[in-house]
């Protein structure tokens, strides 16, 4: 999975969704977009795979929501967002 891009919208005072662009390894032509809702307290409200506007129901592999964490570790300190949280992140 490489990651291609992440934007941040601050949903309410508790909550932010973080839209990242995403490549699959064997479909690299293709841009995905994973959606991701978090409570201020770094827990996930929800998360979803995304194609062209659509939900994939698909079901992240723990290795891939690792990944998901550890790139949105290292974009947040350069955002707006990087004293956002309060807490770890956990999907």
């Amino acid at each position: 999975m490489k990651f291609d891009y992440c934007e941040f919208e601050n949903e309410s005072e508790q909550s932010i969704e973080i839209d990242m662009g995403c490549r699959f390894d064997d479909e690299p032509d293709e841009l995905y977009v994973i959606q991701i809702m978090f409570h201020k307290d770094g827990t996930s409200l929800g998360l979803k795979l995304l194609f062209n506007g659509l939900d994939c129901k698909y079901q992240f592999k723990p290795e891939e929501k690792s990944s998901i964490i550890d790139y949105i570790l290292h974009i947040v300190p350069d955002t707006a967002y990087k004293d956002w949280f309060e807490g770890s992140l956990h999907l």
